[in-house]
């Protein structure tokens, strides 16, 4: 952040006594000096914005630009990031019209209206225009002004609105936009408000057309584009598959490709097609790592049966999870398909989730792929960080965040990957129902480098797979730790790893280049460190349910769960030895060694509280740890 974007701790203060006329004069001239973005730069966001985006060959126009629909068809958020100057520029078409007086935009920690960071904007006639930076009271009913005013606005008319925010204002009372999920709350109505108070009432909008939430990634990278012109397209669809009438089904669908794979593509994007949204939870197209002419039994149905020949369907080329939309590849990699030697056949895998047991259901769902036959520099790879999918690994009831991490340890990126590393640019993380929080962090030897993705706020509704702005590289020996937060507070009894939704899990699926042999790179706690500790929690804490040689899940859900005995637990994830995934693509290890009983990655717990821009303040929406309700960690989430 440039020195002239620093910190504005004193500003002119209106005072109080000041009649009601002169105060709307002050708001009128506070708009208008407001200080002007680069001029280049405004004048091609609205420029832009009057224009569609088919009648542009500007690069910059093509990639800074995003958008949305807040209300899925009228009013659309366009916004640019400027990463040099640290803020964003918001626009929103159609924010006002002839019934609409005010109009408010403003950023929730997680959807809810309490505590929430909240630009007001009003618009009279065209003619009266003011801006007003509020926030929300702990329990969503009132509006505050806020002491330090960081909407400001360039823009506003009868139909439309222009501001800008900085990534951090280095007030308290803001929230800081960042690259997670943000959730973004908006409003408009027609009846006046008392903005020049301290405190109003926060209007109550119900209608969905005047009022609504979005979960957004605001600091997106910029899009890519796709440089190849004459591209060819298959589809890896399901074909009217029954949905059983099950909570959690996992549905194999095996196809042939046709005959374009005798020649090498690259792939340069995969798009979901998603047929039953209710439903469907997330999708993955495995290729089957076989002889070029080893064929592969056609099959469609419940992936518990699926052939055993079929197993080494196992590569993953495409991922898509609830939230998700179109990924596509940055211009100097592609993910390979075809080819010499290349077997014609794929697996689609679809997990549905079907709570109320719906019976009678169909499905068409799976990917629409473009390729190009023009290759590109380097061909791109799909790796899982994390946890493996298993009930080794446990969640007590009634926690806030309980975490759980899931390593690549050192020595199978020593094993794996080349001399030059790898470099990531995409990164989708997962659970399922619980989790509130997930990161992967990026170590080399005892220096911690820049985290790979964090979000802070994430939902498991919106699990995109997100181009990455920073694009770390990843040496031999450099260990990357995923750890997951879980909210268990409404849960009576332990939750498990797995693969049911009721279930959970702990994923980064992280796509980078060059491609290398390595497919996973996850851990679970070791089977003798998890056997230790039944053995001391039915000795030693006295838990008789517990069975030494009975399941692992029975054990766990026997335990009565106390706060020393959930620290317990936590402390023998991150000390004990690990049992670890370190596989090729065909569920070979690497390095010819048994990864039983792996020392874990040492994992310095830093509470994330950005001082490096603003030292001398703490922002009141990050509680400290003996103020607000925070994990064992002393990383609060809410």
């Amino acid at each position: 952040m440039s020195p002239q974007l620093g910190c504005r701790r004193h500003r002119h203060r209106r005072p109080a006594h000041e009649p009601r006329q002169e105060q709307q004069k002050y708001k009128l001239q506070q708009v208008q000096s407001s200080p002007m973005v680069p001029v280049m730069l405004l004048l091609l966001m609205l420029t832009l914005l009057t224009r569609p985006l088919s009648a542009f060959s500007n690069r910059l126009s093509d990639t800074k630009l995003h958008e949305i629909y807040l209300d899925d068809k009228e009013i659309k958020l366009s916004w640019m990031v400027d990463w040099y100057k640290q803020e964003v520029l918001f626009h929103l078409q159609n924010a006002f019209n002839e019934q609409h007086r005010w109009f408010y935009l403003g950023f929730s920690k997680r959807g809810g209206l309490a505590d929430a960071d909240i630009c007001f904007f009003e618009n009279q006639n065209g003619f009266f225009n003011a801006v007003t930076d509020t926030y929300t009271s702990p329990d969503g009913r009132w509006v505050r002004r806020d002491y330090q005013q960081d909407c400001e606005v360039f823009k506003m008319d009868e139909f439309t609105l222009a501001f800008k925010r900085k990534f951090d204002t280095c007030d308290p009372l803001d929230l800081r936009l960042h690259e997670g999920t943000m959730y973004v709350v908006w409003a408009r109505g027609e009846s006046e408000l008392a903005l020049e108070d301290h405190q109003f009432a926060l209007p109550n909008v119900t209608s969905p057309h005047e009022a609504g939430i979005k979960m957004l990634q605001i600091l997106r990278a910029d899009k890519i584009l796709i440089p190849e012109t004459d591209l060819d397209m298959v589809e890896i669809t399901l074909s009217k598959a029954p949905i059983p009438s099950e909570e959690t089904t996992y549905w194999c669908h095996v196809q042939r490709l046709d005959e374009f794979v005798q020649q090498r593509h690259h792939i340069v994007q995969f798009e979901p097609v998603v047929k039953t949204p209710s439903i469907v939870h997330h999708m993955e197209v495995f290729h089957c790592e076989a002889g070029e002419h080893e064929e592969m039994p056609l099959y469609n149905g419940d992936c518990t049966n699926l052939p055993a020949k079929a197993k080494v369907c196992s590569k993953v080329m495409a991922l898509w999870a609830m939230g998700a939309s179109t990924f596509t590849y940055p211009p100097e990699a592609g993910l390979p398909i075809g080819g010499p030697g290349y077997n014609p056949y794929v697996r689609l895998e679809v997990h549905f989730n079907n709570p109320e047991k719906q019976a009678g259901l169909i499905d068409s769902s799976g990917f629409r792929i473009k390729m190009s036959k023009s290759l590109r520099q380097f061909d791109a790879g799909v790796m899982e960080l994390g946890l493996e999918y298993t009930d080794k690994m446990a969640i007590p009831p009634g926690q806030t965040a309980f975490p759980l991490s899931g390593y690549c340890v050192a020595d199978c990126t020593k094993a794996a990957l080349p001399a030059t590393g790898i470099i990531i640019f995409g990164s989708q993380l997962h659970t399922h129902l619980r989790g509130v929080r997930v990161l992967t962090r990026h170590f080399r030897g005892e220096q911690e480098l820049r985290e790979v993705n964090r979000d802070d706020y994430y939902s498991n509704h919106f699990q995109e797979m997100r181009t990455l702005h920073y694009k770390p590289r990843v040496l031999p020996g450099d260990a990357l730790v995923t750890t997951c937060y879980y909210n268990t507070l409404n849960d009576t009894r332990t939750a498990l790893g797995g693969f049911s939704i009721s279930d959970e899990m702990c994923v980064n699926y992280i796509h980078y280049y060059p491609a290398t042999k390595l497919e996973v790179c996850k851990s679970s706690v070791s089977e003798e460190t998890l056997e230790n500790y039944f053995i001391y929690m039915k000795r030693t804490e006295h838990q008789r349910g517990i069975h030494l040689n009975g399941a692992r899940s029975a054990n766990y859900r026997s335990i009565e769960w106390s706060q020393p005995r959930v620290d317990q637990l936590y402390t023998m994830y991150i000390q004990e030895p690990l049992s670890m995934q370190c596989n090729k693509s065909d569920g070979g290890r690497f390095a010819d060694r048994s990864w039983e009983g792996v020392a874990p990655t040492a994992v310095q717990i830093k509470i994330p509280i950005h001082r490096k821009l603003c030292p001398n303040y703490n922002p009141l929406w990050l509680r400290p740890l003996e103020k607000g309700e925070c994990d064992l960690l002393g990383e609060c989430i809410y």
